[in-house]
């Protein structure tokens, strides 16, 4: 290689390596550290409704008398999600994206979608949480103001409140029904439906909290990810969160409630129904947020 040649190559990884470097500053002139308010939209299910109803009491079967039971969470339920959110500077583009938020999470089912004589067995949960994301943010400024960002991090959470409504829950009204009777075993008789009396009382409405119900996790722990954008102090993020916690604990023991009532060597609904426990479902959640960040760590405000 002659002597051009050897300038030419040099001359080429000089302007490769301030092509870079100007590429890196560019990036990093998004602000190093900064604290915001957030507020957004949530649409929440669950990964599977198959065992809630059992895990409720009931046990939905078809006309061949095989229990079927909700095998749907369709549609999603709305929510929202608001409360406070940061950014710590790791290096360079790398950003530490802690926040602390009241959210609300829940599912719809209804047995009407199976399709069968059992019709109105609703369950509509609301549950509301104080969780702690934490994500790791990626950012591409595309222009001084504009920059793209892509997340990854997890969550805690821990539940505070919510409502759990059943409608036609129990099979029953004031005085037992000839269409809904009292029964482990289902029939024509009773509509299809098989019926723990150890969970149930005598009406046909019922609402519960959420949390108050054995064998309901207060806790929700779990991953999430997320694509947006930055416009100045304005973020906008699409997230996805995938719980690890299951909401239901199929196999919680409710020994005790069994004893009382006199019914050895059972431990919960679905032995009670002689019906296999399948897997607990866990929540999974879409989220649009919306974020201002005022920079005090800067001693000024970015409109």
């Amino acid at each position: 290689m002659n002597r051009n040649n050897i300038l030419l190559v040099l001359a080429i990884i000089l302007m490769l390596i301030t092509a870079m470097q100007t590429n890196a500053q560019r990036r990093n002139k998004a602000p190093e550290n900064r604290f915001g308010v957030r507020a957004g939209f949530n649409m929440s299910d669950l990964t599977s409704a198959t065992g809630i109803d059992v895990f409720n009491g009931l046990a939905l079967y078809n006309k061949n008398l095989e229990h079927v039971g909700f095998n749907d969470t369709k549609p999603f339920k709305y929510g929202f999600n608001v409360g406070f959110t940061s950014q710590i500077q790791l290096y360079d583009a790398w950003y530490l994206q802690p926040s602390l938020i009241i959210t609300s999470k829940g599912y719809k089912i209804n047995s009407q979608n199976l399709g069968y004589e059992a019709q109105n067995v609703e369950i509509n949960t609301n549950a509301f949480y104080v969780q702690l994301p934490i994500d790791v943010v990626w950012k591409y400024e595309i222009t001084d103001d504009f920059r793209f960002l892509a997340a990854l991090g997890g969550f805690l959470g821990y539940g505070i409140a919510g409502n759990t409504y059943f409608e036609d829950h129990y099979g029953e009204k004031n005085q037992p029904r000839t269409d809904h009777e009292q029964t482990w075993k289902p029939s024509k008789a009773n509509g299809y439906i098989g019926y723990d009396r150890t969970v149930h009382g005598l009406y046909y409405k019922d609402i519960d909290e959420t949390f108050e119900s054995e064998g309901t996790n207060r806790f929700d722990a779990g991953l999430e990810i997320g694509i947006g954008f930055e416009l100045k102090s304005f973020q906008l993020m699409l997230t996805y969160q995938y719980s690890l916690t299951p909401f239901y604990d199929y196999d919680y023991d409710f020994s005790q409630r069994y004893k009382t009532a006199n019914i050895p060597n059972t431990t919960n609904s679905f032995e009670y129904l002689r019906i296999e426990t399948p897997k607990s479902p866990s929540y999974q959640v879409f989220s649009l947020t919306l974020s201002y960040y005022l920079d005090f760590f800067s001693n000024k405000i970015k409109y």
